[in-house]
């Protein structure tokens, strides 16, 4: 029996989503390995090229605007996206998500990836919670999130609709504090 090789470190990169991505975006969402843990609602091509088209990094380093996504690369490819989406400009508090494609999973992109979205976050906006929810039957994903720095704070007991089946989540959060202190 042969031992199974690790995966080859491959370069991350992400990058501000452009229109353009929105059919990425609709091809990766309709991946069951990319659903089986996310609520994620039905979207046309049309209305996620309309949703990005909105979005600046400008007016994120500003404080404004609600929702923004980044394309996740490995050695220049795509290979998945993450969202943000800011609850309250005021007190800094926001929420993150992502995913990443059948063929890119458990090949330690994601937590280098949320670790350059994390730092510009922190660095370059006024934001000062990140929080994400995950439901508590995805390990992978609260791996990703522990290897990154956030805390698991707590259960969110039925928390979303899966499958018709109501799904309990942990709620996670990483503080500017908590990321810079690290570094």
């Amino acid at each position: 029996m042969a031992l199974a090789e690790k995966p080859a470190a491959q370069r991350v990169a992400i990058r501000p989503a452009q229109p353009t991505d929105a059919v990425l975006l609709k091809a990766w969402r309709d991946e069951p390995s990319v659903r089986r843990f996310q609520p994620l609602g039905e979207a046309t091509t049309a209305q996620l090229r309309s949703d990005i088209a909105q979005q600046t990094s400008a007016d994120l380093r500003r404080g404004r605007g609600q929702k923004f996504q980044w394309i996740v690369l490995a050695d220049g490819r795509p290979a998945g996206w993450i969202t943000l989406v800011v609850a309250n400009w005021e007190h800094g508090l926001a929420e993150v998500g992502y995913a990443l494609t059948t063929t890119s999973q458990r090949r330690g992109i994601m937590p280098a990836a949320l670790t350059q979205l994390l730092a510009e976050l922190f660095l370059n906006s006024p934001l000062e919670r990140i929080e994400a929810r995950c439901a508590i039957e995805n390990r992978a994903s609260q791996h990703v999130l522990e290897r990154v720095g956030f805390r698991r704070e707590g259960l969110l007991r039925s928390y979303f609709v899966l499958g018709g089946e109501r799904v309990d989540n942990y709620l996670y959060a990483i503080l500017r504090d908590d990321f810079l202190g690290e570094r």
